[in-house]
């Protein structure tokens, strides 16, 4: 399970902390507090390190951005610290110590009729639990929608065999709330699980998807995961291609896709798409950012809104 194996990574890192700063007190005369206070940062050092590292290599996978979405120093230097912060508190502390609560709006939202807003399936990326979403489930609940989130286990597993995991969701959200049809909003490898769902459930009562820096293409960064889903999201890998070859100009009509041209893990961006989906773009946000952000919140509330969204015809 995800959340044990960052737990074991979080507690490896504190005793690695604990260790550097009781050798700098101990064996290199550092006063106690400068000591601890670098112990603690080394963890975090390493995080950001390996965050500019991911910023690097998509720098240098792509072309440079259209003439609207090019950022100055001063936002790039802000993107990339909003990504360290994002990242560190999703992979420090929500998935690894919150797995297992429930996300707001998975019990409170549960009165059949209680709300008009459509019902939202939430289906996060690789590598990641649904408290990933904590802070948008949170803004979506408020907006009166009732969430229900999905765990993608095996960790490493097939992106196909997510599918029965997504099903599952939908009708335990339509049967809390008594809805004829779902939305879903999916991050990252999310989105081609939610295509891969669509695929082998055509008449899925899910009225719209919305994406957020999904790799519809494939990513560079997937030669250096782990896992048959890893190899799946190779760029324009056979998996992908047979994905999109079975995909109707309809169902696709259903898609928002929302990108940021400043990914630092899906790269390259601009081809992130998918045609005759609707695109959404964005400049100065980081991977996980695009998952925290209330501008790509805002959005998806755009998506969620329009009546197209819990309408009552088939997706085909």
């Amino acid at each position: 399970m995800l959340s044990r194996l960052l737990r074991t990574i979080v507690t490896a890192e504190l005793l690695g902390a604990a260790a550097i700063a009781g050798w700098l007190a101990a064996g290199r005369d550092w006063d106690p507090a400068s000591a601890l206070l670098v112990g603690i940062a080394t963890p975090f050092g390493v995080h950001a390190v390996i965050i500019a590292l991911q910023f690097g290599i998509a720098r240098f996978a792509r072309s440079p951005p259209p003439a609207a979405h090019r950022i100055g120093l001063p936002r790039a230097v802000a993107t990339y610290l909003r990504e360290v912060f994002d990242s560190f508190r999703v992979y420090q502390w929500a998935q690894p110590w919150l797995a297992g609560r429930a996300l707001p709006g998975e019990q409170d939202l549960d009165a059949k009729g209680s709300s008009a807003a459509v019902p939202v399936v939430l289906v996060h990326g690789y590598f990641c639990n649904r408290q990933v979403w904590r802070p948008f489930a949170r803004w979506l609940a408020a907006r009166g929608h009732a969430v229900q989130g999905v765990d993608l286990e095996p960790v490493f597993g097939s992106i196909d065999a997510y599918a029965a995991q997504v099903d599952d969701a939908v009708r335990r959200l339509r049967a809390r709330t008594g809805a004829q049809r779902v939305a879903i909003v999916a991050h990252s490898m999310g989105g081609l699980v939610t295509r891969a769902y669509l695929r082998t459930h055509p008449d899925a009562p899910v009225g719209c998807v919305v994406t957020l820096g999904t790799p519809h293409r494939g990513t560079v960064h997937a030669r250096f995961g782990q896992g048959e889903n890893a190899m799946q999201m190779r760029p324009d890998s056979p998996w992908l291609r047979e994905l999109a070859a079975s995909e109707s100009a309809a169902l696709r009509g259903r898609f928002t896709i929302v990108l940021s041209h400043h990914d630092n893990i899906v790269a390259p961006q601009a081809v992130q798409t998918l045609p005759g989906a609707r695109v959404v773009e964005f400049s100065g946000l980081g991977h996980l950012t695009l998952a925290t952000h209330r501008s790509v919140w805002q959005a998806v509330a755009e998506a969620l809104d329009d009546p197209r969204c819990a309408g009552n015809s088939a997706v085909r």
